[in-house]
């Protein structure tokens, strides 16, 4: 029987890591990625393999504080001190990196990455309403498109586009279908499960497979039923990269829904499949509601809806140390989630180190019982 644990996700990687290893052999173009803004239909479409590279260790953070400074967000320097060790056999099989400017300091983490590795960096606007900003994303796009080609030496053409954004949509549909068996009285799936069952395992080396494997869990989940009721928690803020937050919730609580980036912030819409591809990846693209982003009125509506859909109760918004933009919003969010919409709201500041853990529980418990 199909069990989402650390050994399913652990399979899952290994055959993602040998499939990626022998198409390189074979010569295809491994593209390392840092951010859901980065377009992977553009990536898949020249015949490349994107690997996400953020890294959740605190493993290589001492190395990446030689370069770095210590008081800098903690996925930035885990990202960095994974690149500078070679510890992360998914950074050691990348040929090439693209990367977004989103916070200020993975701009400048990435200049030094560029000592390392090539990096394309695209410049993402970030006031995402301006018809400015759609063209300039637009012609940042075109110039990563010919930058892929040159690389890859294969033509991205319209079609190999809408065959790649027909995939990903498809890809987008089933990860949004896992996280809806949360949406009854009684959810289907854990918040550890959900986050194992939506991992792409590294390299999105195999999209057709994957789509078998989100099958499977829709058809797991439904057969298993339902996990023991308990107070119902949206998880909101950086993305999970450690899982130390998740788990201290999971101890008290059921997390039925991820706001996160690798949650549903970055599936929530399909690319629409009509007009000129590389327009609509744009359109979809831009409409990431993640704090870079001023005004970020889409994160208030994507949190307003998951809030109903979910039938939450209470709201915990994750905020790594150093990472001002999820901190400043982090007030307004909670002041929209507590005035409007009448939902307790706790944000957690915190790092990878596990020196916190006992505050982080005592304020989670404390939390809970209030609901």
């Amino acid at each position: 029987m199909l069990e989402l644990d650390n050994n399913y996700l652990d399979t899952v990687e290994e055959k993602h890591f040998s499939l990626a290893r022998e198409k390189k052999a074979h010569g295809a173009k491994v593209v390392g990625i840092y951010c859901a803004f980065t377009p992977k239909e553009i990536i898949t479409a020249a015949g490349a393999i994107p690997v996400a590279l953020c890294s959740g260790s605190s493993d290589s953070i001492p190395s990446a504080e030689e370069h770095l400074p210590r008081n800098l967000c903690p996925l930035i320097k885990a990202s960095y001190g994974s690149a500078l060790t070679e510890r992360c056999p998914y950074f050691y099989l990348a040929d090439i990196l693209v990367a977004d400017a989103t916070c200020d300091g993975k701009k400048k983490m990435y200049e030094l990455l560029s000592r390392i590795k090539e990096v394309h960096l695209l410049s993402l606007p970030q006031m995402p309403d301006l018809r400015s900003s759609y063209d300039q994303w637009l012609s940042e796009l075109y110039r990563l498109k010919e930058y892929l080609e040159n690389e890859t030496g294969i033509l991205i053409s319209d079609d190999k586009l809408w065959e790649s954004i027909k995939q990903y949509n498809r890809v987008r549909q089933l990860k949004r279908a896992i996280f809806e068996l949360n949406r009854g009285p009684i959810p289907l799936l854990s918040g550890s499960e959900i986050s194992i069952a939506v991992d792409s395992g590294g390299f999105e080396v195999d999209l057709p497979g994957d789509i078998d494997r989100y099958l499977q869990v829709i058809d797991f989940a439904k057969k298993r039923g339902g996990i023991r009721p308990r107070p119902r928690i949206l998880l909101t803020g950086c993305p999970t990269t450690s899982k130390k937050v998740l788990h201290c919730l999971e101890e008290y609580a059921n997390v039925v829904a991820f706001e996160n980036c690798g949650g549903l912030k970055s599936i929530i819409e399909s690319v629409d499949e009509t007009g000129n591809p590389m327009e609509a990846i744009a359109r979809s693209s831009l409409r990431l509601a993640c704090p870079c982003m001023s005004p970020n009125e889409l994160r208030y509506q994507l949190v307003a809806s998951l809030i109903k859909d979910y039938t939450i109760e209470g709201v915990v918004d994750l905020t790594w140390q150093a990472c001002h933009t999820y901190n400043i919003e982090s007030y307004s969010l909670g002041d929209f989630v507590r005035r409007e919409k009448g939902v307790p709201f706790l944000q957690i500041e915190t790092d990878y180190s596990e020196s916190d853990l006992n505050w982080i529980k005592l304020r989670i418990e404390a939390f809970i019982e209030m609901l």
